[in-house]
């Protein structure tokens, strides 16, 4: 069972977050994230859902004792720093209505960070650039010779 503070370290460490920065977008003490991650305290209910909101996770996530949540020092960054400069197939959540870019338009990956993916593809034959949310991309075909 993964406590509240377990939680908190977690996914603090996952977007390379000291406590004093997290604490800075919460608008606590350094102090008081320290006291959550220890599970001397825990966040209000208010702090609670800022808290789920800037790590990317529900309340639910957050609180319930029962759930893990499972963090590999951002895994899909790495895959996607491994396609950069590589054309692909981007399968994109159902969050995300942009017809444009779908898994039929091949794009290429121009960089990543840990928020966004930035691709090239060509709209109307006219190259377009575009920053996709990196959680709203569910899958990845690279488009090896002749694929595409």
């Amino acid at each position: 069972m993964t406590s509240i503070g377990d939680k908190i370290i977690e996914l603090r460490k996952k977007y390379n977050f000291t406590q004093e920065k997290l604490a800075e977008k919460l608008d606590v003490s350094r102090q008081t994230v320290s006291s959550w991650e220890s599970d001397i305290t825990s966040p209000s209910l208010a702090q609670a859902s800022i808290l789920a909101k800037t790590l990317k996770v529900s309340l639910d996530e957050l609180t319930d004792n029962n759930i893990e949540i499972e963090c590999k020092n951002n895994l899909k960054n790495q895959i996607f720093n491994n396609i950069i400069d590589e054309k692909c197939y981007l399968t994109l959540s159902d969050d995300y209505f942009d017809i444009d870019v779908n898994e039929t338009i091949p794009v290429k990956v121009l960089s990543v960070n840990e928020d966004f993916i930035k691709v090239e593809y060509n709209k109307n034959k006219k190259p377009t650039i575009k920053l996709i949310d990196i959680d709203l991309v569910v899958a990845i075909k690279v488009i090896k010779g002749d694929d595409e």
